[in-house]
């Protein structure tokens, strides 16, 4: 993930992009800075439902540099498989065994439907963790956030052990945000990595499922990448 630089977030953003279903105010728990980290490698295990589809298995590999991701139908349909890293990304055709890019910032989670995370932020959304430069927001008690240099995030912690419950990311200069993350396991010790957790950008909304999370080695292209380019013997 791009470093992020410290900046002000405009109380216009502030005001749009987080008033709604917000939970009754609460002070920051005192150990809130242990999020504010880089995420470790991971591997991850997904009940998955997206783009009108039901109990799809979704798996993530990541770190903050990379991330690879693979939805299968079960019993054992690959949909989708993924390489996002901060050049951009490719999408692997089993069919045609070819690879096709991906614009810059886009995570695919189907054939027609993506998130705009890069995947430094994917891997701290998944992680339960917070971007570089984070801080409390004066006046709005139980919230945390800051801006980089392309994109402004907050995030609504709470305790009594740290973790987000609530995290909005948007573009810098617009107040509709890119995507809401919201976590659906009760409040009382959910624990770091979100289990129960749903995103949302436009009209894409996706719902994930932990099934298993575990420490990995850093994200590596995968075989297929070295399939050619779509249309490149053409």
């Amino acid at each position: 993930m791009r470093p992020l630089r410290r900046a002000a977030i405009p109380a216009l953003l502030l005001a749009a992009a987080g008033c709604r279903h917000a939970l009754p105010p609460a002070p920051l728990p005192a150990d809130w800075l242990t999020l504010v980290r880089p995420p470790r490698p991971f591997a991850a295990l997904y009940r998955f439902s997206c783009c009108g589809r039901r109990d799809l298995v979704l798996t993530v590999r990541g770190d903050e540099r990379a991330v690879a991701v693979s939805v299968a139908i079960p019993p054992g349909g690959a949909a989708l498989a993924a390489w996002v890293d901060a050049e951009g990304g490719w999408v692997y055709r089993a069919k045609e065994r070819c690879r096709e890019p991906l614009p810059q910032g886009m995570l695919p989670l189907s054939a027609s439907a993506a998130l705009p995370l890069d995947p430094g932020m994917t891997a701290l959304l998944l992680s339960g963790l917070l971007p570089e430069g984070t801080r409390e927001l004066p006046g709005e008690m139980g919230w945390v956030g800051a801006a980089g240099r392309n994109l402004w995030w907050r995030a609504r912690v709470a305790g009594p052990e740290a973790h987000w419950t609530r995290m909005i990311v948007g573009r810098n200069g617009e107040a509709d945000p890119l995507v809401v993350a919201e976590r659906r396991e009760p409040e009382t010790d959910p624990g770091l990595v979100p289990h129960d957790l749903v995103l949302k950008a436009g009209s894409v909304k996706a719902e994930l499922t932990l099934r298993e999370w575990r420490s990995s080695d850093p994200a590596a292209p995968p075989g297929w990448m070295s399939a050619p380019a779509c249309g490149a013997g053409s």
